[in-house]
């Protein structure tokens, strides 16, 4: 078996088929070149000519071959581990919820921006991609992991939880033309669905796993990419009993975030004005001794001046000291 066909197979079954669908859309746009303004999201064209087919049609169209290129590989990513975990037909469900609603908020929020502070330009602003449902899947398979920090373009380090809030910045900053409200949309409906708050359209984990043993979707769950929910019910749940609500974690996410902030900023002092002599008298340097052809013995830390006499160049050692050299001398003249 091929390194590809390994890949494919080790992708389950809900994330496969949308990243499938995602692709043959693709292939739609490259074969016909439609217009892509006929199925972006526009919040003034689905509000006032009810065009309400573009919450789906936004997000499996896609701009650019590296556009749909990032996303389906970051569906992969996420997607698997999520599906992994919850299972497919919860994954499935939590795919189709995310598409319609991702948009629904983001034309609400486009929406109330304009009739509360008058800000129209979203309401004209089209967008597309699948990003706001991974955002969705982000939050949801963040907090499921059992890492507590995650690396950020391998640049630094944040929470776990913090994770899909950072990523939301940095790309905003990396790539200003993206849609933050878009992305932002799929964070607030994953926190949503986290904390319980989608419970109400989504089957119980007895019902689900009830389907699973039905003869008439036999052809779905034989399927090899099929993953059944574990037999304790679905993680999401779990979390979301054990979250004490949603007003607790808006009031935890908002600290959180104003703490990744400070940390930012923290950072990028230390990168300017560097920490300075106090701040380094813990950094012990033990391992540099030899390069720099000091005695093994030496075990004063940077920035300290304890014992600044007992340190000396192995390079001088059994070398006759200044006094010696002087008395010598003298003794050679009387």
């Amino acid at each position: 078996m091929s390194r590809a066909a390994e890949t494919l197979a080790s992708i389950p079954l809900a994330t496969l088929s949308i990243m499938s669908l995602c692709i043959l859309t693709y292939l739609y746009q490259m074969a016909f070149d439609p217009n892509l303004q006929e199925y972006t999201m526009c919040p003034r064209l689905v509000l006032y000519l009810h065009e309400y087919y573009r919450f789906i049609t936004s997000a499996l169209f896609h701009g650019s071959l590296m556009h749909i290129g990032m996303n389906m590989m970051s569906t992969m990513a996420i997607g698997t581990s999520l599906e992994n975990r919850v299972g497919t037909f919860t994954m499935g469900l939590t795919i189709l919820w995310g598409i319609l609603l991702t948009s629904s908020i983001y034309t609400a929020t486009s929406w109330l921006m304009y009739v509360i502070f008058g800000y129209e330009k979203m309401m004209y602003q089209h967008s597309l991609g699948f990003s706001g449902v991974i955002f969705q899947l982000s939050v949801l398979e963040s907090n499921l992991s059992p890492n507590r920090t995650r690396s950020v373009f391998g640049v630094f380090q944040v929470s776990s939880k913090m994770y899909p809030w950072a990523l939301l910045v940095v790309l905003q900053f990396v790539m200003p033309h993206i849609s933050f409200l878009g992305h932002l949309s799929g964070i607030l409906l994953g926190t949503l669905q986290l904390h319980g708050v989608l419970d109400i359209v989504f089957p119980s984990d007895a019902y689900l796993q009830h389907l699973e043993t039905w003869e008439a979707l036999e052809r779905i769950t034989s399927k090899p990419g099929f993953v059944r929910m574990p037999e304790s019910g679905s993680p999401l749940r779990n979390v979301s009993r054990g979250a004490g609500g949603l007003l607790p974690a808006i009031v935890g996410a908002f600290g959180a975030f104003i703490q990744f902030v400070l940390n930012v900023c923290e950072t990028i002092k230390f990168a300017v004005f560097g920490r300075g002599a106090a701040a380094n008298e813990n950094i012990q340097l033990p391992a540099l001794s030899a390069v720099w052809g000091s005695s093994d013995n030496a075990t004063m830390g940077v920035g300290s001046s304890d014992n600044i006499n007992d340190i000396y160049d192995d390079e001088a050692a059994g070398l006759p000291t200044i006094e010696d050299t002087a008395r010598a001398e003298r003794s050679g003249l009387l």
